[in-house]
């Protein structure tokens, strides 16, 4: 089955991301811990991230022309984060930096025992990119354009332009915000964690879930699962993949690396099911590294394990 999503060809930039980006604090700890007890870090390492700005430097490193849309702090943090981008390729020169304002921080607790991780993090209100900021000549130059929703109004303009110039729009959103319905309206493939998807839309199961989600206007919708894979439903139909057996480390940019292979996939013209397939083999081998951009899996890796 074809991914139902036209996407144009002959642009100059293969994916915009419009999102966060951050510096991630990764601490591995043996448990989480109880409230009022001190507990020695396992390992701690401190590495550029955020759902959009990871997922632009996958594809990047897999061949694919990104752009970033999106603010700095004009710290050491931000001058960090930004560095990380354009030592990838990524084209940061529309993605301003907020003078007097600390960049994105966040601070990652991971489980030794299974990988899983919790993220607390900080963004000061006035990181947030404007509508005005988003440039209309790049998104209708694009090919793909990729929001997380951080910024709302930004997302939703942009997701406007894109859907006006004919560029295909992908979601990866965690969190609920005010304009999250007008968006998800624009958008043409929606995946979510299952955990998001339950808050959502109430369901008691993924299956429902996707129902659910799919009469929100995407063309394609889906479900990850963490270990047990994930679901997609197009055209009234519904795939699964089942998770893949890999040693988990820190599951940190799992999701953001589902949604690199996914995008990787349409822009190559692969069918629905092995876009699938590549997408959760790449959010599988995320998991089996600590740290989100170290842990990037080549394109081959990605490739074999999806026995593509």
């Amino acid at each position: 089955m074809r991914i139902p999503v036209a996407v144009p060809a002959g642009r100059e930039i293969d994916v915009v991301g419009l999102g966060q980006n951050t510096v991630d604090h990764l601490c591995v700890v043996e448990r989480f811990p109880a409230p009022d007890t001190k507990q020695r870090l396992q390992a701690l390492a401190v590495e550029p991230g955020g759902q959009i700005a990871t997922a632009l430097v996958a594809l990047r490193r897999w061949g694919v022309r990104a752009t970033y849309l999106g603010t700095f702090g004009d710290d050491e943090a931000g001058a960090v984060s930004r560095a990380s981008l354009e030592s990838e390729g990524v084209d940061v020169a529309h993605a301003p930096v907020r003078s007097g304002q600390p960049n994105q921080l966040s601070v990652i607790l991971v489980d030794a025992r299974t990988g899983e991780r919790t993220v607390l993090w900080h963004r000061p209100p006035a990181l947030a990119l404007a509508p005005g900021e988003v440039p209309r000549a790049v998104i209708a130059g694009a090919r793909v354009l990729h929001l997380d929703g951080a910024d709302g109004e930004a997302a939703l303009a942009a997701a406007a332009m894109a859907r006006a110039t004919g560029v295909v729009t992908v979601a990866d959103i965690d969190m609920a915000f005010p304009e999250l319905d007008r968006l998800v309206a624009l958008v043409d493939v929606l995946i979510v964690s299952w955990e998001f998807a339950r808050t959502l839309t109430g369901a008691a199961a993924p299956e429902a879930a996707l129902q659910n989600l799919g009469r929100r206007g995407a063309a394609v919708v889906g479900v990850t699962l963490g270990s047990a894979g994930a679901l997609l439903a197009a055209g009234g139909r519904v795939l699964g993949v089942a998770g893949h057996a890999v040693a988990t480390v820190d599951t940190t940019g799992a999701g953001d690396l589902f949604h690199a292979g996914f995008i990787w996939a349409m822009l190559a013209g692969l069918d629905l099911e092995p876009a699938l397939r590549l997408a959760n083999a790449a959010g599988a081998l995320q998991c089996t590294r600590l740290g989100g951009r170290r842990a990037i899996p080549t394109l081959a890796e990605a490739r074999a394990l999806a026995g593509l």
